[in-house]
């Protein structure tokens, strides 16, 4: 799989370009500055088949519906977080853009165990709420996506509009339970590995301490 990571927008999230095959790369998370991510795919030679969000958060899609328009491909979303395309408080979209509104529509709602094909290789869906109700993470080859669920060294907020702090821990320790060898693409900030996590963020380490 090739990854091309883009770091786009005033919340510096990562905005991923995934593919096995041209023809079938995926855009995750376009928090911001379409341009950018049009020319990357431009210069990669790559072919969109899907705009794909791990959640519902306005610094994760501002550029979604631009990107989706000049591409033509649809947009994919965890089936819980569909109804916050919508709704700018649910997606945080009134207080982090003041002024700016969304008004976007799943073309599909992503669930537990649904594939992504990317040609050679896929991506499955795995639905780890908290963050958000709808939280989803991509997981495939020793590779995974999260979004905000997990971050190297910490986790995502919980005290936004949906967030549910026992629903992360479980999605936590679910992670947790990964092969150390993964590789962890997080929403913001560095990547890392399951094995760097269990040792060193309080979050996993304690998720893990539960379960002995």
């Amino acid at each position: 799989m090739e990854i091309r990571t883009l770091l786009v927008g005033d919340m510096q999230v990562n905005c991923y370009l995934l593919w096995a095959q041209k023809d079938r790369t995926l855009v995750l998370d376009p928090g911001d500055e379409a341009e950018a991510i049009l020319h990357a795919l431009r210069n990669n030679g790559l072919t969109v088949q899907a705009v794909v969000l791990t959640h519902g958060h306005a610094d994760h899609m501002m550029a979604a519906q631009a990107v989706c328009t000049a591409t033509g491909a649809p947009l994919w979303i965890g089936a819980n977080d569909a109804p916050a395309l919508a709704d700018d408080r649910r997606s945080l979209c009134s207080w982090l853009y003041p002024g700016k509104t969304l008004a976007l529509h799943a073309d599909r709602r992503l669930r537990e165990g649904d594939r992504l094909d990317l040609g050679s290789e896929s991506l499955t869906v795995l639905e780890t709420p908290g963050h958000t109700p709808g939280g989803i993470c991509l997981l495939g080859n020793g590779v995974l996506f999260c979004g905000d669920t997990l971050f190297c060294g910490s986790m995502g907020r919980t005290d936004f509009p949906g967030g549910d702090a026992r629903a992360l821990r479980d999605s936590l320790r679910r992670l947790a339970a990964l092969p150390e060898s993964t590789a962890v693409y997080p929403g913001h900030g560095p990547a890392t590995t399951i094995a760097r996590e269990r040792r060193c963020n309080p979050y996993l380490s304690e998720n893990r301490q539960e379960d002995n």
